[in-house]
């Protein structure tokens, strides 16, 4: 769903794109755009791609009208590649240990994209640096994205978006008393 509209009762949302990853794309394109160039995709997009590994891989359309109700979209990942994704990214949260909450397993994953120069061509020396995550991982009740605009290209993710984050994190698991999900000999780990 990334290089589509997410359907949010909001006006005026635009889209990702994509447009440069199609079967006639070089394979350039294709390593470019795993580091993110080349590829475009806005915020809500990110959250709802994020939201589907969440969901096991259904994507829902999202929505602020709390009159509304979770609509399943479509299914975009299968259970065992949203569980391998979601493993890593777990991993990825406990060994670097900076968005680490004790007792709760939370994934997540940087981001840092380089801006483009749309006057000259090619990139300028600026980074967007962001962090998404949900948690807990067991039974999924919040999920974060915390962006930062036109950072020295020098700029680490880790120490920049990642603290945010485990406070917004840290926030959401006091004000809806969530339960810790990882319990060993019956204390939270």
């Amino acid at each position: 769903g990334l290089g589509e509209k997410t359907g949010v009762d909001l006006p005026g949302e635009l889209s990702g794109s994509l447009k440069q990853l199609n079967p006639k794309s070089p394979k350039v394109a294709f390593a470019t755009a795993s580091y993110g160039q080349g590829v475009s995709v806005t915020p809500l997009g990110l959250l709802n791609a994020m939201a589907a590994i969440a969901n096991g891989g259904t994507l829902m359309r999202p929505y602020l009208n709390s009159e509304l109700s979770p609509e399943a979209i479509r299914r975009v990942l299968s259970t065992s590649t949203t569980e391998q994704v979601t493993k890593m990214m777990v991993s990825a949260v406990d060994k670097a240990g900076i968005a680490k909450i004790e007792g709760y397993s939370l994934a997540g994953k940087t981001g840092t994209a380089f801006i483009p120069d749309f006057v000259h061509g090619g990139y300028t020396d600026t980074v967007i640096d962001s962090f998404v995550g949900f948690g807990p991982v067991t039974h999924p009740q919040f999920i974060v994205l915390v962006k930062v605009d036109t950072l020295p290209s020098s700029a680490i993710a880790a120490t920049n978006v990642v603290p945010v984050f485990k406070e917004m994190a840290q926030y959401l698991i006091n004000y809806y008393n969530i339960p810790p999900d990882r319990i060993a000999d019956g204390r939270a780990n």
